[in-house]
């Protein structure tokens, strides 16, 4: 992944499509992508098995490559090939998912996220907050609240240290004077008793 903190969309001439859903969703998706970049070649990385209905370039089934280490020397594989785009389909759908990961780490492209409508938007610091409407959806939490709540869930524990500390020492401060006082009453007394036992 590249360009994150930019929005410069590069030249390209070949698009890698991570199909990781419906066939139908990268379908739709991928005609909106040709007229993005109508002159480019097309690959695709499918978790189905047969002949893809679309046409592409060059096409890799993940079931070829069963073990980490296949997986691995494929993704460096599109990594050395220099593929300026890469769009992944993240419609809430757990397949490849662990290819996705590791593409978005290897592979140096440009990433176009396209969601379960075949609605697309590139992944650059501009887009987070759809970014984040996106993860939202797929972890099915409020992520604002959330990142509002983190903080101070990680500082309770802090503070509630502070807390008992600090009762703790004026507890102990209060008795430790309270016995001095009996202690000093205590001693008042007795040199009283002896002076009047003197007398």
């Amino acid at each position: 992944m590249k360009y994150f903190f930019r929005t410069k969309v590069p030249l390209t001439r070949d698009v890698l499509l991570i199909e990781s859903g419906s066939p139908e969703v990268s379908r739709r998706a991928l005609e909106g992508i040709r007229q993005i970049f109508p002159g480019a070649q097309y690959h695709l990385l499918t978790c189905w098995p047969g002949t893809p209905s679309m046409r592409f370039d060059t096409a890799f089934r993940a079931s070829d490559y069963p073990t980490w280490r296949s997986k691995l020397r494929l993704l460096l594989f599109f990594r050395r090939k220099g593929w300026e785009v890469m769009a992944i389909l993240c419609t809430g759908e757990r397949i490849l998912w662990r290819w996705k990961m590791l593409a978005l780490i290897l592979i140096p492209a440009k990433v176009l996220v396209v969601n379960e409508n075949a609605d697309f938007f590139w992944l650059h610091w501009e887009n987070w907050r759809t970014l984040e409407q996106l993860l939202a959806s797929r972890l099915g939490v409020n992520l604002t609240g959330f990142f509002s709540t983190a903080p101070r869930a990680l500082m309770f524990p802090f503070l509630l240290l502070f807390l008992l500390v600090t009762a703790a020492f004026f507890y102990i401060r209060r008795w430790r004077r309270l016995a001095f006082w009996k202690f000093s009453n205590r001693f008042a007394k007795d040199r009283q008793s002896r002076e009047v036992t003197s007398s």
